[in-house]
């Protein structure tokens, strides 16, 4: 569950003094645990798709008027309610992302062996093919009992400690796995309230005694607060951009970190856009909807600008496919390729890559593809259109499209005429 309102500032720890000389990144954040499995009774099990407290009940087994399943989101995917432990969907969403200039997803895990943990490792194998990038946010929640099995402060410690290791042991070492100079990014969300431990947040004291565990093993952590971190922690902030519903928030968040970053007191700082919020799927998790209105494409254009005046070092788009809180730039039934498009054009004036929109649609046709595929009955039929898909998709990843569009237009001739005329 991620609130509207709730503010966040990253802290890295051993992050080296002196200015940021990378070149600028654009990251959309990514939730890893949408599930559509279909068994072989023919029924599905979902995840994410439904929704069943307080408000009205969602169920994806239930079939609108429309023609569209009864899914927790004000937003409905263009490619439908997916499953994010198919390559398939994994290849349609980075390929899109790329087209729009995106270079990397930003996931929520929750820990080792959480349903999220095993789709990142998918995304990982994902990235890595496409030439992506990757990167954990951490939940300071689950460092905490419910989430964890913790009975003591020092344990919660403990938990977060063992998390870090997990995480660095069996992901940093990727070649998609996302860095700044040089080293491996972490991000985390604040905890927030009481719990039966008291606050649900460490203080600077316990992070310092978390961090004393990584003397020899170098990274950036993404931290909610600056004023907890602990002694030696490098400086650099983001903004969850959707915070604030006015101008003005984001505007002193902008000239704060900047100042702060003309000062030395600041190493690294992101910027954020939003297009907008409507957890009104999930009825405000239960407490009634909240909707930030997307007055078209009018909220995230203005977040875009404040971005291109103040230039941060990256920026963090909010989000890629959050559907239960509507913060979604995915391609949907409702809004199509607008926000990819506009991304993409937004991308250009803030990083220099060029825009080209012509091609944003092609991983939306090669998982049609992909699909249309999957039903043919001859194996080896199958297994070349299979091939030859393999090809295109890494051709378009790597920025090779010279003739792909010729290219793409035959083999949906060619795989149409060999299933009847289907390619979806």
């Amino acid at each position: 569950m991620r609130f509207l309102f709730f503010p966040a500032i990253i802290a890295a720890s051993f992050l080296a003094s002196g200015c940021h000389a990378e070149s600028p990144k654009v990251f959309a954040h990514y939730m890893p645990w949408f599930e559509a499995e279909k068994k072989a009774s023919g029924e599905f099990a979902w995840s994410h798709w439904q929704w069943y407290g307080k408000g009205p009940k969602h169920d994806p087994d239930d079939v609108l008027p429309n023609g569209r399943r009864d899914i927790a989101s004000v937003f409905y995917p263009l490619i439908g309610p997916y499953d994010e432990r198919d390559p398939a969907v994994l290849e349609y969403q980075i390929l899109t992302a790329k087209a729009a200039g995106i270079d990397g997803f930003i996931a929520d895990w929750y820990g080792p062996g959480n349903s999220t943990d095993k789709m990142f490792a998918g995304l990982v194998k994902a990235a890595e093919r496409y030439g992506f990038t990757v990167a954990i946010c951490l939940e300071e929640k689950s460092f905490f009992p419910s989430y964890s099995q913790a009975k003591t402060r020092t344990e919660v410690e403990d938990v977060m400690r063992r998390q870090i290791e997990y995480a660095l042991s069996q992901y940093a070492s990727s070649t998609s796995y996302a860095r700044s100079d040089g080293l491996p990014v972490f991000l985390i969300f604040s905890g927030y309230g009481e719990g039966e431990l008291g606050p649900n947040t460490l203080s600077r004291e316990e992070l310092g005694r978390v961090f004393d565990n990584f003397k020899d093993q170098k990274f950036l952590l993404v931290r909610s607060t600056l004023d907890r971190l602990p002694a030696g922690a490098a400086k650099a902030c983001y903004i969850w951009s959707a915070n604030w519903d006015s101008r003005e928030g984001r505007e002193s968040y902008y000239r704060a970190t900047q100042t702060a970053r003309a000062h030395g007191e600041v190493q690294y700082w992101m910027g954020g856009c939003s297009p907008g919020f409507d957890d009104t799927g999930v009825w405000g998790w239960g407490q009634g909807p909240r909707v930030l209105n997307r007055r078209g494409t009018a909220t995230y254009e203005e977040q875009w600008n404040e971005v291109l005046r103040y230039h941060p070092d990256a920026v963090q788009i909010i989000t890629w496919n959050d559907l239960e809180e509507g913060t979604t730039i995915e391609p949907t039934e409702e809004y199509g390729f607008r926000f990819v498009d506009l991304t993409e054009r937004y991308v250009e004036k803030y990083t220099g890559r060029r825009a080209n929109l012509e091609d944003n649609q092609w991983p939306l046709r090669i998982y049609k593809l992909r699909r249309a595929v999957s039903s043919i009955q001859d194996a080896a039929t199958r297994e070349d259109y299979t091939r030859r898909l393999d090809r295109l998709a890494s051709a378009f990843a790597r920025g090779r499209r010279f003739l792909m569009g010729w290219d793409l237009n035959r083999l949906e001739q060619t795989i149409s005429n060999s299933n009847g005329g289907a390619t979806k």
